[in-house]
């Protein structure tokens, strides 16, 4: 650069003529500078979109001091009828299937499509309520937000199988009211009284807390294994509105030393209060909880968050809603999306039956793909591939325990954020960018060198043609003050 620039004043000096050579090589050493500001530019601009990227969406969880208080509880993880979705959804997706076959089979390669029909993986543990403790085995569902146990006034609690039911006025610590409440799942419901009493479950003990002893439910709550179900979602679900949850009283009793207010479903344990770095040896990315507004007031309800792009395939799917939900076993799509992906499954299908070879499903979340494979979401049964997809007429994608196997999920209820696994990058404009520039240096390195020995060259021989100087005079004085 500095020699092109050399070059043009010596061009625009009165002189000298120009050399139509020398003004090629200018031109071309100052088309090379330009280039390279230009790629370095780029370079400067992909680097600091990248890290603002990297640090927005969020970077490596700190581990916790050794005095923050690590809070645990034994679980089981069972596959079994799930009341707060098994029934109604598969009823459903059901239904689903049955027209979207009549529809299929009016297409030019009618293929049938044989779907999973498991009941919903849970995860169950015991707690404990009052003083002295009276133990329930309850479902921990991140779909619901209240606390819920049969009373020993129940009428039809033990219908069909026997549970444990609550006897509040043996307990010493026990506050009842007459505050009905009626809590309505996807499938039962339950009717009973708000209450209030001491809280045990693992190493965690909790006053005061609000439930409801239920004494009145419905199908299919009396044939269930459990007692009771105990919500692990926002404030902004439970019922009556304002109620807090479990875990506002958790993080309230233990907040000074819970520094991470985090819970993650572990095999066998589910744990409060610390990030399990061992299942994040990539370090851990942070998606923020999207608030419900459909209440007409913005509030935190369900583990809801934004999925930026859906692709299967050459199908891509933008602006949905996933709802992460450990209680599901299967995916479950809206209809519409629904008809897509099984679109795409059978044609994968007529070319081969194995689960391996049917259309990868990429979910981008906060800027990061997560693939799932036919083998992540099929299983290979004989005859054909199974899979564990299923409609329902709703507008939210649910990502259950097919996302969660794959996946390690850890939920913030202290940030409103979800923990997940640094996926991989989307390729976009940034990376074409990206590549073109690392090619292009060492491009510009070799022209920038040749260009600069051309010039030497031209250099040396312009001065070797140019007409020696003539000798100075002598100076007269000069040579009689040098005689002797």
């Amino acid at each position: 650069m500095r020699g092109a620039m050399e070059s043009l004043r010596q061009l625009r000096h009165p002189s000298q003529d120009a050399d139509p050579a020398r003004v090629r090589s200018a031109r071309v050493l100052l088309l090379v500078g330009a280039l390279a500001g230009f790629l370095g530019a780029c370079c400067i601009g992909l680097v600091a979109t990248v890290a603002g990227r990297f640090f927005a969406g969020g970077g490596n969880a700190k581990l916790m001091p050794p005095e923050a208080v690590v809070l645990s509880l034994p679980i089981m993880r069972a596959p079994a009828p799930h009341p707060l979705a098994g029934r109604s959804r598969q009823h459903v997706h059901e239904h689903f299937m049955n027209r979207y076959m009549r529809l299929a089979q009016k297409a030019t390669f009618p293929a049938e499509i044989d779907i999973k029909n498991e009941d919903d993986v849970i995860f169950y543990g015991v707690i404990a309520l009052g003083r002295p403790a009276q133990q329930f085995r309850v479902v921990f569902d991140t779909g619901s937000a209240n606390l819920w146990v049969p009373s020993e006034e129940c009428i039809n609690c033990d219908s069909m199988k026997l549970h444990n039911k609550f006897d509040g006025p043996s307990s010493s610590s026990y506050e009842h009211s007459r505050y009905g409440v009626e809590l309505t799942y996807a499938s039962g419901s339950c009717k009973g009284f708000l209450a209030r009493d001491r809280l045990s479950f693992g190493n965690v003990t909790v006053e005061k807390v609000p439930f409801v002893e239920v004494f009145q439910v419905s199908a299919p709550f009396p044939a269930s294994d459990f007692d009771g179900i105990f919500g692990l979602a926002f404030n902004g679900l439970a019922q009556p509105t304002g109620l807090q949850t479990p875990l506002d009283l958790m993080q309230k009793a233990y907040g000074d030393r819970m520094r991470q207010k985090v819970f993650s479903f572990l095999p066998g344990e589910l744990v409060f209060g610390a990030v399990p770095m061992d299942r994040y040896p990539s370090g851990i990315r942070w998606l923020d909880v999207m608030k419900d507004n459909d209440a007409g007031d913005a509030q935190y309800r369900f583990w809801a968050i934004s999925m930026d792009r859906i692709s299967f395939g050459g199908t891509r799917l933008t602006g949905r809603v996933g709802l992460m939900d450990s209680g599901s076993s299967c995916l479950v799509l809206p209809s519409k999306d629904a008809s897509l992906f099984y679109d795409a499954v059978r044609q994968a299908q007529q070319r081969d039956a194995r689960c391996g070879a049917l259309p990868t499903l990429t979910l981008t979340l906060g800027g990061q793909d997560y693939i799932l494979t036919g083998e992540d979401y099929g299983f290979q049964r004989l005859g054909g591939c199974q899979l564990c997809v299923q409609a329902r007429e709703e507008r939210t994608w649910i990502l259950g325990d097919v996302f969660h196997r794959k996946f390690p999920v850890t939920y913030d209820f202290g940030s409103h954020r979800i923990g997940l696994p640094p996926g991989s990058r989307p390729w976009t404009w940034l990376w074409v960018i990206g590549l073109l520039c690392l090619a292009a240096v060492p491009v510009l390195v070799v022209l920038g060198r040749a260009s600069r020995r051309q010039w030497n060259r031209r250099r040396a021989r312009q001065m070797e043609q140019a007409p020696s100087a003539p000798p100075a005079p002598r100076d007269p004085a000069c040579e009689l003050s040098q005689r002797p």
